[in-house]
């Protein structure tokens, strides 16, 4: 009876819904009876209920908030024993009663996530939250309505947008989580996994704590968590055969190493930096200790008739602008000019002085899925202007500027770079975070050597002969690789 269960089609304009695979591979990773009590809060087109219908499950509940989509589902299991769906908010008590918390083996699916526009402020449902802040994120209130509804022992597997398992300022986020779950795995999933968004998810599998258990001590800080990473949406077929406790899979972390930062792709990255360290016969030094970092400027709104397309011919007029920098006249063969040129005055509102380049000055991209962390350096006057605020500026003091502009660009810095960028749909680096960037400190006629190098590479990007600067940057990656990997 349950195996003629086939999906809901539903209209998958209205959300993003969670493909089979997916939900297979967090029911496939949850261990319990058939007869357990297993609840999905948050039941959208009913992939993760179907899925557990079919696989044999007696004992299921979904919750769904709109009544359209909760009918269907009646409709389409309604010869299943066992299954009850809720129309309702799953936030809202109301919805299930306070019989339901702390009365289910399992929590698992897929809860909505919050846009600008679409944060919690009604405070009746705030007060029953400890995570329940003014204008919080749905995700954030489902994380811990999961765990509220599962019994201690009860497994949790939710999944959840990135930025909580990254972001600095969700912090408070990740410490209730530890407070309240032992963590089993965090398995990151590829962009382009829900139709219609390219934010980066994850899936957390957690335990609940009892109360009783205690906070953290040496059982704590010796569990092992499982991190692991999904390449791409071809590989999301792969999940239904994977189990996270594969030793194949991932890596092996502890609760200590997962305090600050969850994201699998954060500890793959260190891991990958970890081993050039050790590989490397040159010593690395933090970002920080070589030189300063400011962020540049513009000032946004009503101020598009301050920017100039181009400038006067007369001279002395000509002298009164300059040039402003932006992201796209970056790039890794040096600066693109000719490409988005703008200019501001000097005596008007948009000038800065602190946010203009000087030669040996390092442009970094701060913001951009495909681009955070590009650099180019200031090898002479011609390339001189004001930064505007998409940019860190690194004024060197310990580091050729050059070498430090190329190393950004090179495979091995931007793994170091990659390590330190946070954000789920557009990636960025703060100032702090490039401070942390490992930079190899070759001997000064090594980087003088590859200097040499970077200034004819600019020179072919000038002249438009990319051909040109890709063949030297490909050689400067070979050179540098042997240097910073000799063996």
């Amino acid at each position: 009876m349950t195996d003629a269960l086939e999906p809901v089609e539903l209209d998958r304009t209205k959300g993003y819904f969670t493909p089979s695979t997916v939900a297979e591979f967090m029911i496939l990773n949850s261990e319990v009876r058939k007869d357990a009590r297993i609840i999905d809060p948050a039941a959208g087109d009913g992939t993760f209920i179907q899925t557990l219908l079919r696989r044999g499950y007696r004992r299921v509940w979904g919750i769904e908030v709109m009544e359209d989509r909760a009918a269907e589902l009646r409709e389409r299991t309604k010869a299943c024993n066992g299954f009850s769906i809720l129309s309702g908010d799953a936030l809202d008590l109301a919805t299930l009663g306070s019989w339901a918390v702390g009365s289910f083996d399992v929590a698992i699916g897929n809860p909505p996530f919050s846009y600008r526009r679409s944060k919690i402020s009604d405070e009746r449902i705030l007060a029953n939250f400890e995570l329940g802040r003014p204008n919080q994120a749905v995700e954030i209130l489902f994380l811990e309505r999961f765990i509220q509804l599962v019994r201690p022992s009860g497994l949790i597997r939710i999944i959840l947008p990135m930025n909580i398992f990254a972001n600095t300022t969700l912090q408070y986020v990740r410490d209730f989580i530890l407070e309240n779950l032992w963590i089993e795995a965090v398995v990151g999933l590829p962009r382009h996994t829900f139709g219609g968004t390219s934010a980066k998810t994850a899936i957390l599998f957690g335990q609940k704590r009892g109360k009783s258990w205690g906070v953290r001590g040496d059982l704590w800080s010796q569990k092992r968590v499982k991190l692991a990473s999904i390449p791409d949406v071809k590989s999301l077929p792969d999940l239904a055969g994977m189990t996270i406790d594969s030793p194949d899979e991932g890596l092996l972390a502890s609760m200590v190493d997962i305090q600050t930062r969850m994201d699998p792709d954060y500890h793959f990255a260190g891991a990958g930096t970890s081993r050039i360290v050790e590989r490397s016969t040159v010593p690395f030094a933090p970002l920080g200790e070589l030189a300063d970092v400011h962020t540049g400027f513009f000032k946004y709104g009503d101020t598009g008739h301050l920017v100039h397309s181009s400038v006067p011919r007369n001279r002395l007029e000509r002298d009164k602008y300059i040039r402003l920098l932006k992201a796209k006249n970056l790039s890794i063969y040096g600066f693109r000019f000719g490409v988005d040129d703008f200019f501001i005055r000097k005596d008007e509102e948009l000038f800065r002085p602190w946010a203009c380049l000087n030669v040996g000055d390092v442009m970094v991209v701060r913001v951009g899925a495909g681009c955070v962390g590009r650099a180019t350096c200031v090898i002479d006057e011609q390339y001189n202007g004001q930064a505007d605020d998409w940019m860190l500026i690194v004024e060197h003091k310990r580091v050729n500027p050059a070498y430090l502009a190329f190393y950004l660009n090179s495979s091995i810095g931007r793994a170091f770079v990659m390590r330190e960028a946070q954000g789920t749909g557009t990636l960025s680096i703060s100032k702090g975070k490039l401070l942390k960037v490992q930079v190899p400190m070759l001997l000064e006629n090594e980087q003088s050597e590859l200097e040499a190098q970077v200034k004819k590479m600019y020179e072919a990007q000038r002249l438009g002969k990319l051909d040109r600067a890709k063949s030297i940057f490909s050689s400067l990656e070979k050179r540098l690789e042997l240097l910073v990997l000799k063996q």
